[in-house]
C-alpha cells in the first residue's frame, strides 16, 4: 500500500500518492497488478533474517512455468536497478536465460561481462556468454564475451588459459563488476543442469556426492553451511574467483523450487547473495531453517 511505502522511505503518504501520480504522467514507472497475494511480509522477513539487501518473491508454480516467474520478477528488478557505465557480471542457467524475454523498451549504457566461461557444445543458450549477449541487446547496452570453456581438465591447463591477456582481461573486468546476476544450483539432483551437461565424468560427480556438495554457484560447489567445498573441480572453473564474487556490491540470485531450496539456503548461508529472487514456498522453507552462521 501506499501507506506501507510511506513508511518504509519514512514520508507522508500524501507525499508518495504524488510522487507516484507524476511518475506515472511522465513515463517513469508502470503500476501493474502482477499477483494477487501480497508476498511483502515474506520479503521484509526474508531480508531482515539473511540480511538481504532485497528479496523479491514470486508465486509457486510448476518448474518451467516458476523459471519464468522469476525470470520476469529478476528483470523488472534488473531494469529499475542498472544504470548508465554500470558493469554487469553474468553468470548461466536456466532460470537467467529467459530474463532478456522480458525487458522491453530499454536503454542503458552498461556493460554487460560472463563471470564464468562459456564456451562448449551442450546447452549453449544458457551458457554465460550467450545470456550476456542477450542481456547486453535488450538492455541497448556493450556486451563482453569470455573466449573459455567454463570448465577444464586440470589446475594447470586453467593456469595456463587465464594468463591469456585476452581472458585475463575479461576475468578482470568480470571482478569489477557492481551488479552480478547468477543462478543457483543443486548438483545433488538427478535433473541438476550441472549433471546434463556432461562436462563432468562418474567419477567426478560421484566426487561430488563424497563432498556432500548441495549447491552451485557459478560452477562453484558448497556444502551445506556455505563453505567451498575442498575438491579438485571449483580449481578448474574458468571464471572469477569466489572471493571476487562474493566482494560484488550487489550479488542477486535467481531460484526457486523444492529442488533447489537446500542449495539457496546455502548460499545464503555463505553469504554470497544480497538480493533473493525466489518463490512463496521457498520463501517459507528458507524463513524456517536455521540461519547457522553471519550472512552478508
Amino acid at each position: 500500500t501506499q501507506q506501507e511505502i510511506a513508511d518504509k522511505l519514512g514520508v507522508s503518504r500524501p507525499s508518495v500518492s504524488r510522487l507516484l501520480q507524476k511518475a506515472r504522467q511522465s513515463g517513469v514507472v508502470e503500476i501493474k497488478i502482477s499477483y494477487e497475494g501480497s508476498f511483502a511480509k515474506l520479503e521484509d522477513a526474508l531480508e531482515k533474517k539473511f540480511n538481504l539487501r532485497e528479496a523479491i518473491i514470486t508465486p509457486t508454480e510448476e518448474s518451467e512455468a516458476l523459471k519464468h516467474l522469476l525470470a520476469e520478477a529478476a528483470a523488472n528488478y534488473l531494469v529499475r536497478t542498472i544504470k548508465d557505465e554500470d558493469i554487469v557480471g553474468v553468470s548461466w542457467g536456466t532460470t537467467l536465460v529467459h530474463i532478456p524475454e522480458y525487458i522491453k523498451n530499454v536503454s542503458k549504457n552498461a556493460t554487460f561481462v560472463p563471470l564464468v566461461g562459456g564456451v562448449g557444445q551442450t546447452k549453449l543458450d544458457i551458457h554465460s556468454n550467450a545470456i550476456t549477449i542477450n542481456l547486453a541487446r535488450a538492455f541497448g547496452g556493450k556486451g563482453q564475451l569470455l573466449h573459455a570453456p567454463v570448465v577444464v581438465d586440470s589446475v594447470k591447463v586453467k593456469q595456463t588459459l587465464i594468463s591469456d591477456t585476452n581472458i585475463s582481461q575479461i576475468l578482470e573486468l568480470a571482478s569489477k563488476s557492481n551488479i552480478a546476476i547468477i543462478g543457483i544450483g543443486s548438483p545433488s539432483a538427478q535433473n541438476s543442469t550441472i549433471r546434463q551437461t556432461g562436462y563432468y565424468t562418474d567419477k567426478e560427480l560421484n566426487a561430488l556426492n563424497n563432498a556432500k556438495a548441495v549447491s552451485d554457484i557459478s560452477w562453484i560447489f558448497l556444502d551445506s553451511e556455505g563453505n567451498v567445498c575442498p575438491i579438485e573441480l571449483n580449481q578448474r572453473v574458468i571464471g572469477i574467483s569466489i572471493d571476487k564474487l562474493k566482494a560484488i556490491p550487489n550479488v542477486v540470485g535467481v531460484a526457486g523450487g523444492v529442488e533447489k531450496q537446500q542449495a539457496i539456503l546455502a548460499a545464503l548461508r555463505g553469504g554470497y547473495i544480497n538480493v533473493l529472487v525466489t518463490d512463496e514456498k521457498t520463501a517459507e522453507f528458507l524463513l524456517s531453517q536455521q540461519q547457522n552462521i553471519s550472512c552478508g
